[in-house]
């Protein structure tokens, strides 16, 4: 019954800022989560945690929103499962700044703009200069948010803004995005040079081929039957 109110979390952060600490998490929580019973938090170490709560229904509160932003990053909360170990996860997402274009400036508010970065990723902050009130600004060509975008699903280059009455399109721009190889899994990796899709051994008839085509540099004096091409080819007419 006490796995039924637990969950399991990563805590998402920009890189090259200060790993929260289990204390700053937990204030920062508390100050979110007033109305919840007696809950508890644990690092489990390479940025997940463990939290235990009083109540199934605090479990279903907590659940309900699918990412908590902590202002010092972004808490995803995922169901418990046993045998968890950190160091085993493989993960398929990876931090990107995702460039917005076309969106008028009354629309370069908080929440607007992470429910825009929303259908692509886990929006975590937005850059100093999208930031900044409309009286300060000096740059309104697009927004820049940094999102933690999982690189095995599609790109989406287009998001449909709605609001009362109206409606438009705004292009997406992902910069820096690394690669993915479908093969091995790996994020940084692409197909066209995975280890693991060109690990497979070498038949004899590869290895044969190898011989010969390196010495066809010193054969050009030698005569058919010396020549290692002329050999193989006859051999080859002959199966």
């Amino acid at each position: 019954m006490s796995c039924k109110l637990n969950l399991q979390a990563r805590i998402i952060w920009p890189k090259g800022s200060t790993t929260p600490t289990i204390f700053d998490m937990r204030n920062k929580l508390s100050s979110l989560w007033k109305i919840l019973g007696k809950w508890g938090i644990s690092s489990l170490g390479k940025g997940y945690f463990e939290l235990t709560f009083s109540s199934l229904e605090d479990v279903k509160k907590v659940r309900s929103v699918p990412s908590w932003n902590l202002n010092l990053g972004i808490l995803k909360l995922f169901a418990w499962s046993k045998d968890f170990k950190p160091n085993m996860q493989s993960s398929n997402t990876a931090q990107a700044w995702l460039r917005i274009y076309g969106l008028s400036q009354e629309y370069w508010r908080p929440k607007i703009l992470f429910a825009i970065a929303n259908s692509v990723g886990t929006p975590i902050c937005t850059d100093s200069a999208s930031s900044k009130p409309m009286i300060d600004r000096t740059f309104g060509q697009f927004v820049r948010i940094l999102v933690d975008k999982d690189v095995t699903r599609t790109l989406r280059y287009k998001v449909l803004v709605e609001r009362v009455g109206f409606a438009f399109y705004v292009d997406l721009e992902y910069e820096n995005l690394p690669d993915y190889c479908t093969n091995c899994k790996k994020i940084g990796d692409y197909l066209e040079i995975c280890k693991n899709l060109n690990s497979e051994p070498i038949h004899m008839n590869t290895m044969f081929l190898l011989f010969f085509v390196s010495s066809l540099l010193d054969s050009s004096s030698l005569t058919n039957s010396q020549n290692p091409l002329f050999f193989y080819l006859e051999r080859s007419k002959k199966k």
